[in-house]
């Protein structure tokens, strides 16, 4: 299934590139912004620092959920548009800027503990850093999800893509780790060509065609269940997913698609 991910998402990037640089140039704005602001308050009131980072981070994740908008189209095989892009900063800013306040707040709370424990010096002191330090990384695996849940499932509000999220870790946690991963990669590679590509919008799209396949599982859960009550108990049988099944449409409608075609797309 991972490998099946990685030919799309790499095959839904290339085709829709111009898209995702268009898209990333507002994300790079607000990075720009936040840089700038965030320099020039430090010689004012250094306090007022993390404020700006939290209601920048805020603006931030509202360009990003429309950008998740955007992703959906493409995950589900659709073509994205600016319209798309627009409308949906008009339905999401509430959530994106939720979230986002949230992520740089708790970071922020994050950060002064981890200082405030190293400071004591002793074993204590370094036992709580270790799990504020393992807390950051498992949130930032599971928050990976919250972008895709919120447009995968829209009945999903704040509390329950936060739920949903740590679910989904804690029921694939090797999964969501080889998509953290990739996502690293990609974040590596953005910073190399200055965030235009495959950037943030690359970096969604690639949340949201892992998300989208995964809860393909839970479809073919629900499906059993019904047939033979009791089989989601069953650890043998849950974990056995026929995912050749599951994605045949998908591989379908995708096509083969050789590396070399993203080089020479004429031949």
């Amino acid at each position: 299934m991972f490998s099946f991910f990685l030919k799309k998402n790499l095959a839904d990037g290339w085709d829709n590139l111009f898209f995702l640089v268009l898209t990333n140039v507002f994300s790079i704005i607000v990075a720009v912004l936040t840089v700038f602001t965030f320099s020039f308050l430090g010689n004012i009131n250094p306090l007022l620092q993390n404020l700006v980072m939290i209601l920048f981070g805020g603006l931030f994740m509202v360009v990003n959920f429309a950008q998740g908008a955007c992703a959906l189209k493409i995950a589900n095989f659709d073509s994205p548009s600016f319209g798309t892009f627009f409308r949906a900063l008009t339905y999401v800013w509430k959530i994106g800027f939720a979230f986002g306040c949230f992520v740089v707040f708790g970071g922020l709370l994050i950060r002064v503990g981890i200082l405030y424990y190293l400071e004591l010096g002793n074993l204590l002191g370094l036992l709580i850093v270790a799990l504020l330090g393992w807390f950051t990384f498992i949130s930032a695996m599971a928050l990976q999800w919250f972008v895709p849940l919120y447009f995968l499932q829209e009945q999903n509000g704040f509390m329950k893509c936060l739920k949903k999220s740590f679910i989904i870790f804690f029921d694939n946690p090797f999964f969501s780790f080889s998509c953290f991963l990739y996502n690293v990669l990609l974040f590596a590679l953005s910073f190399v060509l200055f965030f235009l590509a495959p950037g943030f919008a690359g970096l969604v799209l690639s949340t949201t065609n892992a998300l989208r396949l995964r809860l393909k599982k839970y479809d073919w859960l629900e499906e059993m269940e019904a047939k033979e009550p009791g089989f989601t108990n069953d650890r043998n049988k849950r974990y056995n997913v026929p995912w050749d099944e599951l994605l045949l449409e998908d591989r379908e409608t995708l096509g083969p698609r050789k590396l070399s075609s993203f080089i020479f797309p004429w031949r």
